[in-house]
C-alpha cells in the first residue's frame, strides 16, 4: 500500500467517524455545527469513497442512516426500506445525474421539504397508522400524533390499501409564534420534537402541517407515472408538494430553474426548504435504475446552501431604540451566508442571552432562515474552552448614560433626553403609521439632526423659516422641500390616534393607541384625564388588552412635564389631536355592515398591511393578527395558499377573500 493510499483510507475513517458523530448529535437535537458544515465533510466522504470503493464499508455513514428512538413511542418495521436522497449541490451535479436518463423520461421536480418524514397507511379508506422513516428499516408509531394535523386526511375515497410518504412540516409563522423563547433551533427539530411526544393536544395546538411527496402503495392501482400518481393522490384529498414537470431534453432548463429557485425563490416560500428533490417521471425507468442500499437511483437532492453558519462572538454592542428599549446586537467573525457578508446580528433580548446561555468567545450559530435579518441562533456549549466570558446586562444606557429597568424580557433606558432614542423617535414620528409626512424618510431625517436642524418633535413645523437654506442641502431642492413643507402643513390634521403613536411610548402600540383615541377622544381629554393617575389607570385598565404595565407607561408619560410641554406646543403649532369618525360615503354604505366584522390580512398584496387595516376600520371593522372562530375573513395573496392561517380558516369555514373579492365588496 502506497504512502497516498493509506493517507485516503485514513482520511476516509476520519470523515466517517466525524460524521458518525455529528448525526449522533443531529438526533439528540444538539448539533454543534451547522447544515452546510456538515454537507462539506459528507460531499467529501462521498467523493472519496467513490474514488476509492475499497474502502467504503457497510457502517459508512454514506451506507446507512442514524436515529435515536423515543423508548415509550411503538417500533413498526416497514415494509421496505425507507431510502433517503442522494445529494447533488451544484450544476455538475444535476447533469450528471440527468445523464442517467436512458429512456427520455419526463423530469419531475418537487420542493425538498425540511422536516419529518412519515409513512402514513389507509384501510377501507381510513387512516390506520403513521410511523416515522426512523433508522429506515423500523420506524416509531406517531399514530396519535399525526392524526391530530388539520391537513392529513382521515378517510379517502380510495378502498384498497395505500400508503404514502409525507413530510410533517410547520410554517415558518408558526415556527416564530411557537419559538419565541429561542428553545428550538430551527423548525426541523421542533416538528421532531412536537411529533414524537406522547400528548398529542401539544401537536394539535401547533398547527403542523402534512404534504404528501411519494405514493408508496395503491393496491389494484396501476400507474404508468408518477405524475399520474400526484394527480391521484391529490383526488384522494392529500395535500401534495408543488411539482414542476420538465421535457427529457430540456437539460440547460432544468438546471436553470434549480439555480434559480434557489436564488430567487426559496425564501419566499412560507415553509423552510432545503433543496429540491429531481426525480424521473417513468416507472419503468425507476425500476430498471433500482436503489443503493441508501439511496434511489432514479432520484436526487439538489441541495440548497445552507442558510447559516458558525462563528465567533467578539462582544455584544447594545442599540437603543425609539422607545429607549436596548436591543443587543452580536458582532463576530466574518461570515458569508446566501452570498451576503454578515459580522453582526440581532440577539433579540436580554432574556434570550440568558435563556440560552450565549457567552463572549462562544462558537456561535447565525441564520438568515425566514428572515433577511441575520439572527443568533445558539451557541454551541460543547466546543467551550473555559475562557468565555458572561454577558452582563447594562445598568447604565450606553448612549446617554442614565439608569436602566427591566421591564419583562427587554431592558429600557430611562432617560428622558437620550440622543440616540431621539433619532428613532424622530424618524417614527414621520413614518406613514404616524404622522405620515411626505418627503421625510430616515435618512433626510437624520440628515436634519445631524445638522442640527431638528432636536425634537415641533422643530418640524418650524422647518418652513428655514426653506431657503434646506434648498441648498444635497440631494435638496426648491421642489423637494416644497413637498416637505405641504407634507408637514398636512400633518397638522392627523387624528389623535396617530399623533399619540408617533410620540413612540413605550409598550404603547398601534391597537393600544387605538384603544385610548376611542376612549378619549383627544389630546386634551387625556391631559385632563392624567390629573388623576389613580382614575386615569383604573379607565386604562378597562380597555381590550390593556395591562397594569402599559397603564404605567403611558400614565408616567403624559404626566411628565417635559411630555406636557411639548402637547401645548404641538397644540400651539396647529395640530388637533383630536379622534375624527370615519368618512363613508353613500358609493361606500354597503360596506356598513362591516361593522364588528374580523378580518385576518395574510400574504403578499397589493398594499401594505396597515393600508388594507386602514381601509377595513374605516368601515367599521377590525383586524385581527390570528384565524379563529370569531374571524369573518381571510384577506388572502396566493402565495399563502397552504399557510396555517388558511388551513385554519377552512377548517373552520372562514370565508377567504381574494384581493379582487374584497375590492368588490
Amino acid at each position: 500500500m502506497t504512502q497516498l493510499t493509506t493517507e485516503v483510507e485514513n482520511r476516509i475513517k476520519t470523515l466517517q467517524s466525524e460524521i458518525e458523530k455529528h448525526d449522533k448529535l443531529y438526533e439528540q437535537h444538539q448539533p454543534i455545527i451547522t447544515d452546510g458544515e456538515y454537507d462539506v465533510l459528507y460531499q467529501e466522504l462521498m467523493e472519496l469513497e467513490e474514488k476509492h470503493p475499497e474502502f467504503k464499508t457497510p457502517d459508512s455513514p454514506t451506507q446507512r442512516i442514524i436515529t435515536s428512538f423515543v423508548s415509550s413511542l411503538k417500533k413498526v418495521r416497514h415494509e421496505k426500506p425507507m431510502l433517503s436522497q442522494d445529494k447533488v449541490n451544484d450544476e455538475a451535479g444535476i447533469r450528471k445525474f440527468l445523464a442517467k436518463n436512458t429512456t427520455n423520461s419526463r423530469v419531475i421536480i418537487q420542493q425538498k421539504l425540511d422536516g419529518l418524514t412519515i409513512v402514513n397507511g389507509y384501510e377501507n379508506r381510513k387512516m390506520k397508522q403513521s410511523v416515522t422513516r426512523g433508522d429506515k428499516e423500523i420506524g416509531e408509531d406517531v399514530f396519535h400524533t399525526i392524526q391530530t394535523i388539520a391537513d392529513v386526511p382521515k378517510s379517502i375515497a380510495f378502498e384498497n390499501e395505500l400508503s404514502v410518504r409525507m413530510e410533517a412540516i410547520i410554517p415558518n409563522d408558526e415556527f416564530d409564534r411557537i419559538n419565541e423563547d429561542g428553545k428550538y433551533s430551527n423548525s426541523r427539530n421542533l416538528v421532531s420534537g412536537t411529533v414524537r411526544q406522547l400528548d398529542s393536544s401539544v401537536a394539535k395546538e401547533r398547527n403542523l402541517q402534512g404534504i404528501v411527496f411519494e405514493l408508496e402503495k395503491a393496491v389494484g392501482k396501476t400507474f404508468a407515472n408518477d405524475v399520474e400518481r400526484l394527480e391521484f393522490l391529490k383526488e384522494q384529498g392529500f395535500h401534495v408538494v408543488p411539482y414542476v414537470v420538465f421535457e427529457a431534453h430540456q437539460v440547460d432548463e432544468i438546471v436553470d430553474y434549480c439555480l434559480r429557485y434557489e436564488e430567487e425563490i426559496r425564501l419566499t416560500v412560507p415553509y423552510i426548504l432545503d433543496g429540491l428533490v429531481i426525480k424521473f417521471d417513468d416507472l419503468e425507468l425507476r425500476e430498471k435504475l433500482g436503489s443503493t442500499s441508501k439511496h434511489p437511483q432514479w432520484s436526487c437532492a439538489f441541495k440548497f446552501k445552507s442558510l447559516d453558519a458558525t462563528t465567533t462572538l467578539n462582544q455584544v454592542i447594545c442599540q437603543v431604540g425609539k422607545s429607549g428599549q436596548l436591543t443587543p446586537v452580536a458582532d463576530f467573525d466574518k461570515i458569508t451566508i446566501a452570498n451576503v457578508e454578515i459580522s453582526r446580528a440581532t440577539l433579540h433580548n436580554f432574556d434570550l442571552i440568558e435563556t440560552k446561555d450565549i457567552r463572549i468567545g462562544d462558537r456561535i450559530v447565525v441564520a438568515r432562515a425566514n428572515d433577511v435579518i441575520p439572527k443568533v441562533i445558539k451557541s454551541n456549549h460543547n466546543e467551550r474552552t473555559g475562557k468565555e466570558v458572561k454577558i452582563l446586562i447594562p445598568t447604565e444606557c450606553p448612549c446617554c448614560g442614565s439608569p436602566t429597568e427591566r421591564i419583562g424580557k427587554n431592558i429600557y433606558c430611562t432617560g428622558v433626553d437620550c440622543s440616540e432614542q431621539m433619532e428613532g423617535k424622530l424618524a417614527h414620528f414621520v413614518s406613514r403609521k404616524a404622522l405620515n409626512i411626505d418627503g421625510l424618510g430616515e435618512e433626510t431625517v437624520k440628515m436634519l439632526l445631524d445638522k442640527g436642524y431638528i432636536e425634537t418633535f415641533t422643530d418640524f413645523y418650524r422647518l418652513h423659516e428655514k426653506a431657503d437654506e434646506l434648498q441648498n442641502l444635497d440631494r435638496f431642492g426648491k421642489r423637494k422641500v416644497e413637498k416637505m413643507l405641504k407634507g408637514i402643513e398636512e400633518s397638522k390634521s392627523m387624528p389623535f390616534q396617530k399623533v399619540l403613536y408617533g410620540m413612540s411610548i413605550r409598550l404603547i402600540g398601534d391597537s393600544a393607541t387605538k384603544a385610548i383615541a376611542e376612549e378619549f377622544g383627544s389630546m386634551k381629554a387625556l391631559i385632563e384625564a392624567s390629573d388623576n393617575v389613580t382614575a386615569l389607570t383604573n379607565r386604562l385598565l378597562t380597555l381590550d388588552k390593556f395591562g397594569e404595565k402599559m397603564a404605567t407607561a403611558l400614565t408616567d408619560f403624559i404626566t411628565h412635564e417635559k411630555n406636557r410641554d411639548l402637547v401645548q406646543q404641538l397644540e400651539d403649532y396647529g395640530l388637533t389631536m383630536t379622534t375624527e369618525a370615519p368618512v363613508v360615503d353613500e358609493g361606500l354604505a354597503e360596506l356598513t355592515r362591516l361593522d364588528g366584522k374580523t378580518f385576518v390580512i395574510t400574504g403578499a398584496l397589493s398594499k401594505s398591511r396597515d393600508e388594507f387595516k386602514s381601509d377595513i376600520e374605516a368601515r367599521g371593522g377590525k383586524v385581527s393578527g390570528s384565524v379563529s372562530k370569531k374571524t369573518a375573513y381571510l384577506l388572502m395573496g396566493d402565495d399563502a395558499v397552504g399557510t396555517s392561517k388558511h388551513k385554519k380558516a377552512v377548517d373552520l369555514g372562514v370565508t377567504i377573500l381574494s384581493e379582487d373579492a374584497f375590492n368588490e365588496l
